[in-house]
């Protein structure tokens, strides 16, 4: 009996210092795998608008990024899905704790990333006129950024190992 309450104890201290490791390393998933997930949204976006040769855009549903994204052929670029524009894929939630905040030259809210036939980024009502910025995605203390430059290419960087060229916003 005297070994059994050794054991437990003993697995209670190991469970006890795992599990707080094993939290950081689920929430590093978590950003990688969202991250991963909004960087192809918008890698999907550019090859949507060249494909289709007009303006797409990458919006949050319902004007909320913690419900999700969509890419859609926003007709009258008002960056708001309505009956009768395409909606060419639709994301999932991120993980729950996740913030999603970007800064874009195009600081009118809310934000939205926008290719045009060129595959350039730009602005939705003005297909010609650049916008380009850093989108954020952190959780529990961690981030991830993914800048789109004036081309409109997008990359995914980790701002802790890429300090001088991965700055946040």
């Amino acid at each position: 009996m005297l070994e059994l309450l050794i054991v437990l104890a003993i697995l209670s201290i190991l469970f006890a210092t795992a599990i707080p490791q094993f939290s950081a390393m689920l929430a590093g998933r978590q950003l990688r795998a969202a991250s991963s997930d909004l960087l192809a949204a918008i890698n999907e976006t550019r090859a949507q608008a060249i494909a289709r040769r007009r303006v797409v855009t990458l919006l949050s549903e319902n004007g909320d990024w913690q419900q999700g994204w969509l890419i859609v052929v926003d007709g009258n670029a008002n960056r708001v899905a309505e009956p009768g524009e395409p909606i060419i894929s639709r994301h999932k939630p991120p993980p729950e704790r996740l913030k999603v905040k970007a800064k874009f030259t195009d600081a009118t809210a809310p934000f939205y990333v926008a290719y045009n036939a060129a595959g350039r980024s730009c602005r939705a009502a003005h297909p010609n006129a650049a916008n380009f910025g850093t989108i954020t995605l952190e959780l529990a203390g961690a981030q991830r950024n993914i800048k789109i430059n004036m081309q409109g290419r997008a990359r995914l960087c980790d701002p802790a190992l890429e300090p001088a060229t991965c700055a946040s916003i």
